[in-house]
């Protein structure tokens, strides 16, 4: 996760994410644009390079720059960039040992306005396709996930989040006004270990 952004109404939310992909150490950069009030990823935009001596930052770079208009329209400022109300751990690599697994639940409290306000992820078994079962964690297959935020459910997708993904976890909070972004992160099989997917949920609080 590089930065989050909200409009100055909080109606839209911009994500920016890149690192260097593992295996092939190519450098991918990508821009998500939410909307709060649905959940709704109204646009969103992925570059990549092979050639490794271009850096993720320089590709974030590239996208900004062509979609300076759709951000404006969006009432965005990319040089606002949000504070996180909650920042789990970032290993370097990821291990399934860090995500819950199906039938897992954790409870994280975040400070939101002025007090501690529980965070409920729940991960669940779901009948889904998945192309390298045999990569996935012993006795496990696909799962999707819940989500409340002091008792209101904000997702709860049926199927899982990215293909084949396993286990989940609560990676960061976003928060301006009433308005959310929760990012979360998939294990799905990937390179010599799991591979930790951004997902991200925007919401209004109730």
């Amino acid at each position: 996760m590089r930065q989050v952004s909200f409009s100055a109404d909080n109606r839209r939310v911009l994500v920016l994410t890149g690192y260097v992909q593992d295996g092939s150490g190519f450098p991918q950069a990508a821009l998500h644009l939410l909307d709060t009030g649905t959940g709704r990823t109204l646009f969103q935009q992925v570059r990549r390079s092979e050639d490794t001596s271009v850096t993720p930052s320089a590709l974030l770079g590239q996208l900004l720059r062509t979609q300076a208009s759709r951000l404006k329209a969006a009432g965005i400022n990319p040089a606002r960039s949000n504070r996180p109300r909650y920042l789990g751990p970032q290993p370097t690599f990821p291990q399934w040992t860090d995500a819950l697994q199906s039938g897992q639940s954790r409870t994280q409290p975040v400070f939101l306005w002025s007090r501690p306000v529980p965070f409920v992820l729940k991960v669940q078994r779901v009948a889904a396709p998945c192309a390298y079962p045999g990569l996935l964690p012993e006795g496990e297959g696909p799962a999707t996930f819940h989500l409340s935020v002091n008792g209101q459910v904000i997702a709860a997708p049926r199927a899982p989040a990215v293909p084949c993904a396993a286990r989940y976890l609560l990676d960061r909070v976003d928060l301006s006004g009433n308005r959310v972004l929760v990012t979360l992160r998939a294990y799905g099989p990937g390179f010599e270990g799991p591979e930790a997917t951004p997902v991200f949920v925007a919401a209004t609080l109730h």
